[in-house]
């Protein structure tokens, strides 16, 4: 083998390749691969110890493969047990789900799935928690390039399995993936039993499978007991078996992932890759991204088809590259640069025309995604010699070459002036599809069902999860999920309630609390954290002792929406039951849930047992399992939170000086005695505010025309060429509530086309599929003005737009220029009376034209018919 600038004998070369890219290592559509034709990954189970239901064995994965390694996100290995056997515990790998372990108290196995899937431990995995040749994130080289690190291991214990060589059953249909498919694998087959060596080379142990008693050395756990391994020499006989997995390209994908391009000093003529070598590039260009100077019409960019979102990129990062060549002039390779460079004989030692190269560690063994860090990091110069001198040959990974001719020999060099084909051309979108634009007035209407048209499935879901039997019941998080897009659960916070099927109680709850205790007498003892049968939970506050918390509790009981702040749209707390069944088919789900926010408006179907909810790791390599879930979905309707509205807009533009005001009585009317509301510089304001209903939530407006806690008011400000600007303002008229985390929801045909926004954050939503974008979503920057305070000077908010006009719908007649629903929290607001819209001066509202030319046809034609009569 040869590194760096060592030089190996020989004579004659020949045009070898001009340009090749990278990690193209030559394949065979069958699992038979000529250039290596004994490459394989053998896959050895290794049982070291019996266990009281089972065994404890090490399991090791051989890359015998000469130019094929296993790069990130690493290998996942899968098998079926072949009786009914669970794992207890793993160390250095772990199973990507734990099945369904509900039929286990006390102890939960690591594994109860009948088909386990294995990955690898990240690095950085503790001590405590690893094996030799483990935790490298699956990552396996192959033995030419990196012999140490050619080989993952880990460890397993089996239980309900059999305890001696017998009775052990080996498990079947192995699988294994790279994370995609390609790897096939033979049956498990006994063999000769593994010898391991001590570090220094003198003793050889092999693998256990007697019942002899245990001494000291190494430890491995199952369940709650931990096994020594013996030291002693064997006695009676062992087991050990060997799986092999083949690779298959044809197998591994639908289409070549790299190809070949040629030139020569001889000819100017460059041949790049055949057209579609690697698949052609869709109509719309969705498959491709143009990356220019480095794009190419052949597609072939590398992409492994199982990483989230590859197609944003050429191809990720590959460390550990390989690249295979084929050529009869190989044998008289002289010299090498940058790379490191090692024959391959797959005929026997007399034939040397194939060789492999790979990055010099660490200066270019990482192929990067950028294209200029390919082109600077990749790249080498090969010297060889045929019968008239020495010759050069340099090439550059994806850049284009010209031919340069010299008289000693031949070489390549980059020429940057000579462009690649483009990979795609990606045509710019269309504007979407947009609703016919007539002119439509929308009068503020309750709806007494939950169905929302601008969120259609907005809905609060609360799942029930059952991670823990108990001698009398169980342990369950419960987790509520706000699945609205613009309506969130704001101080003081949610209550959920339910009624108990049986005689349930409370034992203790973490994260949450029960408004009352109800009657614990019949306890003697422990008493109970509640008795009621019918349990009210209200959030604990912020601020909460960390031994009383779990994740996503303690916020007082406020929700926010997916789309503000999705990393507190949920609520959790756990629940410890007592009093109930301890299996899947003697729990009774409760019933009767209530959602209060703090009130009414929510309707809550009856709980419908599901699929156990799974749980990922922070890494998201692993799931466990609950043992039991049921979901309970609250769907919400204004007709039933509130009797009036909440909210009303008033309009108003730069072409008319009229201010159109929201509806009078738009949330009520004002009492003739004015004990509803309170004016912003009564002398009574403080004492008003501070009066009965300051706890209760019962909102002190100020007296209007309109009687509305908030006001949204929309004016169309300025008229550009290409442009048109308006100006939002929310005004607060509530003197008890500062909105914490409001948000605001609009509908106009011209929100497809928003340019800018000033103060606000903003989302469209396409309540309608994403071909109509009209309705956008609203909210405040956080810690500027994201709270709106209450009513006062400082109790309002306001931002601008800034819209491009759309030469085929735009125009400021017929009120096209204001909105047509507008949303505060949630809630639908008031709006004006079409008829007062402001109109353009030389326009005036229909309703403003008597009828006097039909009315004057009318009697025309009476007097007509009566003189004729």
């Amino acid at each position: 083998m040869a590194t760096g600038g060592r030089r190996v004998t020989g004579c004659g070369a020949a045009v070898l390749l001009a340009t090749a890219l990278l990690l193209c290592a030559p394949d065979a559509t069958e699992a038979y691969g000529s250039l290596d034709p004994n490459g394989n990954i053998t896959i050895k189970w290794d049982v070291m110890l019996w266990t009281p239901d089972g065994y404890v064995a090490v399991v090791t994965m051989y890359n015998y493969q000469q130019f094929r390694h296993i790069g990130a996100p690493g290998w996942q290995l899968g098998w079926t047990w072949g009786n009914e056997e669970v794992i207890w515990s793993m160390v250095g790998a772990q199973t990507t789900e734990q099945g369904d372990c509900s039929r286990f108290k006390g102890n939960i196995p690591h594994s109860c799935k009948k088909d386990p899937t294995v990955v690898d431990l990240l690095p950085g995995t503790p001590y405590n928690m690893q094996v030799a040749n483990c935790c490298k994130g699956g990552v396996i080289s192959t033995i030419d390039q990196d012999p140490a690190n050619a080989a993952s291991s880990f460890q397993i214990t089996v239980g309900r399995a059999g305890t001696t060589t017998k009775t052990v059953k080996l498990p079947k249909h192995f699988t294994l993936k790279t994370p995609g498919p390609g790897y096939t694998c033979g049956s498990a087959i006994i063999g000769k039993p593994t010898r391991f060596f001590s570090a220094d080379g003198r003793r050889a142990t092999q693998a256990l499978s007697s019942m002899q008693a245990v001494v000291c050395c190494s430890s491995f756990i199952a369940g709650s007991f931990i096994y020594l391994i013996s030291n002693k020499d064997p006695f009676v006989s062992t087991v050990t078996w060997n799986v092999t997995c083949t690779y298959s390209q044809f197998i591994a994908q639908k289409t070549p992932s790299c190809c070949v391009s040629l030139s020569s000093f001889y000819k100017d003529t460059s041949v790049d890759c055949p057209t579609c070598s690697c698949g052609c590039q869709n109509t719309n260009g969705t498959n491709c991204v143009k990356w220019e100077g480095f794009a190419s019409s052949t597609i072939c960019n590398r992409r492994p088809r199982d990483w989230p979102d590859s197609r944003r990129v050429h191809f990720p990062h590959v460390p550990e590259w390989n690249l295979v060549v084929q050529h009869p002039n190989l044998d008289k390779l002289t010299q090498l640069f940058n790379l490191n460079y090692k024959p391959l004989t797959p005929y026997g030692g007399g034939i040397n025309d194939t060789t492999m190269f790979w990055g010099a560690k660490p200066y270019n063994d990482v192929l990067m995604q950028d294209a200029a860090a390919i082109a600077a990091a990749v790249r080498s110069e090969i010297r060889g010699v045929d019968g008239r001198g020495a010759c050069i040959c340099r090439w550059e990974a994806r850049v284009p070459l010209r031919r340069v001719g010299r008289k000693e020999g031949w070489r390549w060099a980059a020429d940057p002036s000579r462009a690649a084909p483009p990979c795609c051309s990606r045509q710019r979108c269309s504007s979407p599809r947009r609703l016919p634009q007539c002119l439509m007035w929308t009068l503020f209407l309750f709806s007494a069902e939950a169905y929302d048209s601008l969120d259609p499935n907005g809905n609060i879901t609360i799942k029930w999860d059952v991670i823990q039997w108990t001698p009398d019941g169980y342990v369950a998080v419960v987790t509520m999920f706000n699945y609205q897009q613009f309506r969130h659960i704001g101080a003081p916070g949610w209550q959920l309630g339910w009624t108990w099927a049986k005689k349930e109680v409370i034992w203790s709850m973490v994260g949450a609390q029960t408004t009352e205790q109800g009657d614990c007498s019949k306890f003697k003892g422990s008493t109970p954290h509640c008795c009621k049968k019918d349990p009210t939970i209200v959030d604990l506050l912020p601020g909460t002792p960390y031994n009383m918390q779990i994740a996503n509790c303690c916020k007082a009981g406020v929700v926010n929406t997916f789309n503000q702040d999705p990393a507190n749209a949920a609520s959790s707390f756990q629940i410890s039951v007592g009093l109930a069944g301890t299996t899947n088919k003697t729990v009774k789900v409760p019933k009767n849930f209530t959602l209060k926010t703090p009130g009414p408006g929510y309707t809550c179907g009856r709980a419908i047992v599901g699929r156990p909810t799974k749980f990922l790791s922070s890494d998201g390599r692993r799931a466990t399992q609950a043992l039991m879930t049921w979901n309970v979905t609250c769907t919400y309707s204004q007709f039933l939170a509130q009797k009036t509205p909440s909210c009303c807009v008033s309009l108003s533009s730069f072409y008319n000086d009229t201010i159109v005001n929201c509806p009078t009585c738009s949330c009520g009317c004002q009492n003739p005695n004015g004990s509803n509301c309170v004016n912003e510089d009564s002398p009574n304001l403080q004492s008003a505010i501070d009066g009965p209903g300051k706890w209760t939530g019962q909102p002190l407006v100020q007296c209007t025309s309109h009687m509305c806690p908030i006001r949204i008011h929309w004016h169309v400000k300025l008229n550009y060429k290409e442009y048109w600007r308006v100006k939002i303002t929310i005004t607060n008229f509530n003197f008890r509530m500062n909105y914490t985390q409001w948000n605001l929801v609009v509908q106009h045909p011209n929100f497809d086309n928003i340019t800018q926004l000033f103060s606000f954050n903003y989302k469209p939503l396409t309540p309608y599929g994403g071909g109509i974008n009209d309705t956008a979503m609203f909210w405040g920057v956080k810690f500027y003005n994201d709270l709106l305070m209450q009513a006062g000077k400082l109790g309002n908010v306001q931002s601008e737009l800034l819209l491009r006009k759309d030469s085929k719908d735009f125009t400021f007649d017929k009120g096209w220029a204001f909105p047509r629903r507008v949303y505060f929290n949630g809630d639908n607001c008031v709006m004006p009376s079409p008829e007062n819209y402001p109109w353009l001066p030389n326009a005036s509202p229909l309703t403003k034209q008597p009828l006097t030319l039909p009315l004057l046809a009318f009697w025309v034609v009476l007097a007509t018919l009566l003189a004729y009569a």
